[in-house]
């Protein structure tokens, strides 16, 4: 810190951006990684509400990796927490799109993806999301995460 000072001067105001923005180059590669892996899926995925698009697997890969919001609501017993989850879950689909709600006894879950947008999420966390969806993807697809970064560069399927 001294040698800042002594290099800028006393008085010398100075702006430093501890979040930078992302890229466009680094936001558009996050969404050609995921459309490869979308399109390189094994079999056994298709029909899921996760495989219908590009977006639906990349709001689960932000699901799976943690990149959400949880919550949770205990009803009372099992009968009714399978009522509630259905109506939290259409709640939570008509909201974000997409959501990940299971029931565990008489406990409710809905997991929801956060927001990528730049608005709502910082370079650093945004690049953070983007690997683990993209380690979490390459896992998906049986590929390396490298292989999958690369794949997504060139555009291949």
């Amino acid at each position: 810190m001294a040698q800042i000072c002594d290099r800028l001067g006393e008085g010398q105001v100075v702006n430093i951006d501890l979040d930078p923005e992302r890229s466009d180059k680094s936001h558009n590669h996050q969404f050609a990684f995921v459309r490869t892996a979308w399109m390189n899926l094994p079999e056994y995925h298709l029909g899921t509400t996760y495989a219908v698009s590009t977006t639906t697997l990349r709001k689960y890969a932000l699901i799976q990796t943690g990149h959400c919001k949880t919550s949770m609501i205990a009803v009372g017993n099992n009968d009714r927490a399978e009522r509630v989850a259905a109506f939290i879950d259409d709640l939570a689909r008509d909201k974000h799109e997409f959501a990940v709600t299971s029931v565990s006894g008489s406990v409710v879950s809905c997991h929801t993806p956060l927001s990528q947008s730049k608005a709502a999420m910082g370079g650093e966390v945004f690049q953070r999301s983007k690997q683990d969806i993209l380690e979490y993807l390459a896992d998906m697809i049986g590929v390396t995460a490298d292989e999958l970064a690369k794949m997504g560069k060139k555009g291949e399927t």
